[in-house]
């Protein structure tokens, strides 16, 4: 067992003479006395790969810590061995470039995507799905409407804040039947509402203006609605279907990452951005990526581009 004392007295003495900022010293020292007390203060030169690795794994699934906390962790670590122990084997250094990769691309590997996929069912599936294989954002994904979904000619509609119309993305084709079987039955779930009384959304103002009835039609239903309804404001009486909260989707996404044992923290854009990475690792240009991402002007985006496949399409999913 080793003298946990006077590894960190040597370990504070080392960073007073690298003059190092007195709050990254004291999470220095925090990350080693908790690496040590981890391994039952074990000798650190006695510690492998496995064993660093195992540490930095309990801290994102035991302990949820943030990849920046897992960083900072494991830099402490690396600390630790290079300059208080005095030994630095390379696979320490190749895992500290591998986490400060991960930690800046924020982006996840297509057997990670398929893995999240997994661990999601029913509507929670479909929109997080959709978010990774349209490359959606999460407010995006929530606030669809059964008109923006164009199933023949496999097209998203994505509409800004206001409700008009703002750029066209993929529709995954592995995703075909089960977003037309999803709408078929959000069609039946409208046509009881309406024989109810009820099946009005909320619409934006300039659309509500232009179309008064429109907010009990089929087409300006939410393609993913919440099973709690609100009260009109405006009528004060009607009770009104509202889009599935973005904060579940953002749980769900968390929870799924878990259960994967994806040790990075994983949330809808981590999604967005593999969907752009794993277009360009395919060969799409990156000009057409932004595109369907709605980066650029109204010119730019008018227009889907063509021949595109979404990296969905080229996973597993159940």
């Amino acid at each position: 067992m080793v003298n946990e004392l006077n590894i960190l007295d040597r370990m504070r003495a080392t960073l007073r003479a690298h003059q190092f900022n007195i709050n990254i010293g004291k999470a220095y020292i925090y990350w080693a006395r908790a690496f040590i007390e981890y391994h039952n203060k074990q000798d650190p030169s006695e510690l492998g790969q496995a064993d660093v690795e195992s540490f930095i794994s309990h801290l994102a699934s035991e302990r949820y810590a943030a990849v920046q906390t897992q960083s900072q962790a494991l830099h402490a670590v690396l600390f630790l061995y290079k300059d208080v122990l005095g030994s630095c084997p390379d696979w320490l250094n190749e895992l500290v470039a591998d986490q400060k990769a991960t930690s800046k691309s924020n982006t996840l590997s297509k057997d990670e995507v398929q893995s999240l996929l997994s661990n999601l069912y029913g509507q929670e599936w479909l929109a997080v799905s959709l978010i990774y294989g349209a490359g959606l954002r999460a407010s995006e994904c929530v606030n669809l409407r059964i008109r923006d979904i164009d199933l023949q000619k496999h097209n998203i509609l994505v509409r800004r804040a206001n409700g008009t119309a703002g750029w066209t993305t993929i529709i995954p084709m592995k995703l075909l039947s089960s977003l037309r079987t999803h709408i078929e039955d959000r069609k039946l779930l409208h046509i009881k509402d309406i024989a109810d009384g009820l099946g009005e959304v909320f619409l934006p103002v300039n659309v509500r203006e232009l179309y008064p009835n429109a907010a009990r039609s089929w087409s300006w239903q939410y393609v993913f609605p919440s099973t709690e309804r609100d009260f009109d404001p405006v009528s004060g009486n009607l009770k009104r279907t509202s889009q599935i909260p973005e904060d579940q989707i953002n749980k769900a996404i968390e929870r799924a990452a878990i259960d994967a044992q994806i040790y990075i923290r994983v949330t809808s854009t981590t999604l967005r951005n593999s969907f752009a990475a794993h277009l360009i690792h395919n060969g799409v240009d990156s000009k057409q990526v932004e595109a369907l991402l709605g980066h650029g002007t109204d010119k730019e985006l008018d227009g889907l581009p063509l021949g595109i496949k979404s990296p969905l399409d080229k996973i597993h999913i159940h």
